[in-house]
């Protein structure tokens, strides 16, 4: 017997993001896929700051040149300065490009990484509410890839460029270069305590867009519940008292943000005023200091010019604290919402007569039993079971679920799948491998369940807005025509198909064709047929639909499911009837309804 233990199969938890790290540490690793992009634009800020300093440098020159009525000189000022202008700006949209790109890469493996841990797929195990992910997908990613490319590269120049500057300053006029040093010492803890003071800001905000997703997410799902109730203006009174903490909340960090960039300007404006100041006075001759070289028009004008340039790094900085602190949070949020996605874990390969079989297992291709062995679910908080169970379904055969509704069927089948990992006991899928040589036995296979490798069909259908192809390749992108064929015969959407004006390029949807219930049920047997899964598990697949329609989608799935194993929960009676065992949902517990079917 051998075990392989896969505890992150897919390496879905990220770039450099181990479970419990602190934000900052992940903020950081987030940005580990562009860090090529983030070196070229770095680059880039700083070949654009050494030609920003060459055309300063002509401009003075052509001021002074003008000054003595030097033609000449005036001429090579200004050609010096249209080229140095022309390469800064080459270098600066060279720089936005590189930023854009970044951003985009960071993004891109952000919400790939996110989806992987929510989504059905790599035999992960989601609890994160849809709110919080659509959260997570959508803004906070775009808040950690929006600071990246604005620190990153201005990281990676900002030392380079200001150095450079300082430098020829000290060379022009070092009494001028030391003010610059001097002052500036003041700037990094006028940034500490602007970013502590940001971040009980970003905090309050992150909390608010979470309640406002939550409000609006619940209220579009029950929208049909509160006209009912009556509720819809009590619920629209709770809309926009979370629209308003929000809206608080923002105006405190753009307050805290705009403090903070003023505190800056004044350490800035500052150093600039007593460099402006004493510059003025020494081309007047009342200032002199011993040792200093000689001020000239051309080295006085042009140190102003570049003390600006020697703080605007540090002033990006400064007004990114806030940014940066907003990102740390959605950093934080992010990697809480994969690390509470944990990977199923457990493969056990039974009578393994070569070494083949111990590589990463194929495809389930035979039909699955499950085993559910002392089985106890209990949600965080209950004072009870929602489960207990201790049963075997047999490969290859239809098993009903009944049972009064909050018996617990639906939560079930989610440990069935492996959407939940029960509190105690455990859940094994059973299946063979393909025979790995003539004369030897098939390989068993015993696995924790693997999210993505069953078919779910729930009591909803979501038909996106596309064509019924569109819709049906769901299952399988890369399907053919034929296998597409295939799984429209199966599940009996041929006249269905047939009746609509483009057949299977027909659009569904807003502006669209409609679909009835039954329709759609059995487009999501397509699907679930196009998937080839050998393990089906069902809850209400016949819900809502009347007497015929309800034999219609039971006779496509009896069709679509030979050779598998189905698990459906019901409370229909025809559905009831054509399995091959029924087992009974009373207060939690699952037990045989008919002991001589049992497996």
């Amino acid at each position: 017997m051998t075990t392989n233990e896969t505890a992150d199969p897919a390496g879905t938890r990220g770039p450099g993001a181990p479970a419990g790290r602190p934000a900052e540490a992940r903020l950081a690793a987030y940005a580990a896929p562009a860090r090529r992009w983030f070196d070229l634009a770095g680059a880039a800020m700083t070949v654009e700051t050494l030609f920003t300093v060459g055309r300063w440098g002509a401009l003075a020159w052509t001021a002074e040149g003008v000054m003595r009525r030097s033609a000449a000189q005036e001429t090579q000022g200004v050609l010096v300065f249209a080229a140095a202008s022309a390469l800064a700006l080459t270098g600066g949209w060279a720089a936005g490009e590189f930023r854009r790109r970044g951003a985009r890469e960071v993004a891109r493996h952000l919400r790939r990484w996110i989806a992987g841990a929510l989504l059905p797929t790599t035999r992960r195990i989601s609890e994160i509410g849809p709110a919080e992910a659509a959260l997570g997908m959508v803004d906070l990613v775009d808040d950690v890839a929006d600071y990246h490319a604005e620190i990153a590269p201005l990281r990676r120049s900002a030392p380079v460029s200001m150095l450079a500057v300082l430098a020829i300053i000290a060379v022009l006029h070092w009494p001028a270069a030391i003010v610059l040093v001097l002052t500036s010492a003041l700037i990094p803890l006028n940034m500490r305590l602007a970013g502590l003071f940001a971040q009980h800001g970003a905090d309050r905000q992150w909390a608010a867009t979470q309640r406002l997703n939550a409000v609006v997410l619940d209220s579009f799902r029950g929208m049909g519940t509160l006209r009912e109730l009556g509720a819809v203006d009590r619920r629209g009174r709770t809309l926009a008292g979370a629209a308003e903490r929000l809206n608080r909340a923002t105006m405190s960090v753009l307050r805290r943000a705009f403090l903070s960039g003023m505190i800056i300007d004044v350490v800035v404006t500052f150093s600039i005023a007593v460099n402006a100041t004493y510059i003025g006075m020494s081309l007047l001759g009342y200032v002199r200091v011993p040792g200093a070289p000689g001020l000239s028009l051309f080295s006085g004008l042009l140190v102003l010019l570049l003390c600006p340039m020697y703080f605007a790094p540090l002033r990006t900085l400064a007004s990114a604290f806030h940014q940066r602190e907003r990102a740390a949070v959605a950093a934080g949020a992010i990697g809480d919402i994969v690390e509470h996605t944990p990977a199923a874990v457990g493969t056990i390969v039974e009578h393994t007569p070569t070494a083949a079989t111990r590589a990463v297992l194929p495809r389930l291709s035979a039909p699955v039993g499950v085993s559910l062995h002392a089985v106890r679910f209990r949600y965080p908080g209950a004072g009870h079971d929602t489960v207990t169970a201790d049963v075997a379904v047999a490969p290859g055969r239809w098993t009903a679920i009944t049972g009064a509704s909050g018996a617990g069927k639906s939560t079930l089948l989610s440990l069935i799948v492996g959407m939940r990992r029960p509190s105690s006991g455990e859940v094994r899928w059973q299946t063979t491998l393909p025979q790995p040589a003539p004369g030897l036995p098939a390989p068993s296979v015993r696995q924790a369940p693997a999210p993505g490798e069953s078919a779910w069909i729930g009591q909803r259908t979501v038909l996106l807005d596309a064509t019924v192809l569109d819709n049906i390749r769901l299952g399988r992108q890369d399907a053919t025509k034929q296998q597409i064929q295939q799984a429209v015969d199966a599940a009996g959407l041929r006249p269905v198909i047939e009746r609509l004006p483009a057949g299977l390029d027909s659009r569904l949807g807003e502006g669209g064709w409609g679909m009835s219930t039954g329709e759609a049920r059995r487009i999501a047997i397509a699907r679930a047929f196009l998937r080839g899964a050998r393990l089906w598990v069902l809850d209400e697949p016949t819900a809502h639909l009347d007497a015929d329609s309800e034999r219609d989608v039971i006779e496509a799935l009896r069709l679509a499911t030979q050779g598998c194993t189905v698990v459906v929960a019901t409370h229909s009676f025809a559905l009831a009837a054509v399995a091959d065992t029924v087992l009974v949902m009373d207060n939690g517990r699952l037990q045989y309804a008919n002991p001589v079917s049992a497996p």
